[in-house]
């Protein structure tokens, strides 16, 4: 895993609905999105998976694009991504998120901060990850 700090302005990401239960059963949830627009014939190469929180049963998960990619007239809910530095891990593979998130939430070398963590696909083939660790 390649790993890179990145320092971001605040962003909106919107979804359908947020997701609580196991990480197993996140996939239905993309698939609504993809259906979503789909429909409304919107073209975007950059998806997110927002880690909301993590439970005792799950996890609570949007599924989400920028919020000018998601059609006015979709009922979606909004997620502000705050400002600040984000510790990124890229990675190649859908069963590698899991431990990546393990490995940035662990690293030594960066004091975390509260706040939202969140995937980043890029392109059409789900082959290039990114998973963003808030960090001081």
């Amino acid at each position: 895993m390649q790993t890179r700090i990145e320092t971001i302005a605040d962003e909106v990401l919107r979804g359908l609905n947020v997701y609580e239960g196991r990480i197993a059963d996140i996939s239905e949830q993309w698939q609504e999105l993809a259906d979503v627009l789909d429909d409304y014939e919107v073209n975007t190469d950059v998806l997110y998976g927002v880690c909301i929180s993590f439970t005792e049963d799950g996890i609570d998960y949007l599924a989400a694009v920028k919020e000018e990619n998601m059609p006015k007239e979709v009922e979606s809910i909004a997620v502000p991504i705050p400002s600040g530095r984000y510790l990124v891990g890229t990675i190649h593979q859908l069963n590698e998120i899991e431990p990546t998130f393990q490995a940035l939430h662990s690293h030594q070398d960066y004091t975390h901060r509260p706040g939202i963590s969140f995937e980043k696909y890029i392109g059409k083939n789900l082959d290039h990850i990114e998973i963003w660790v808030p960090v001081e």
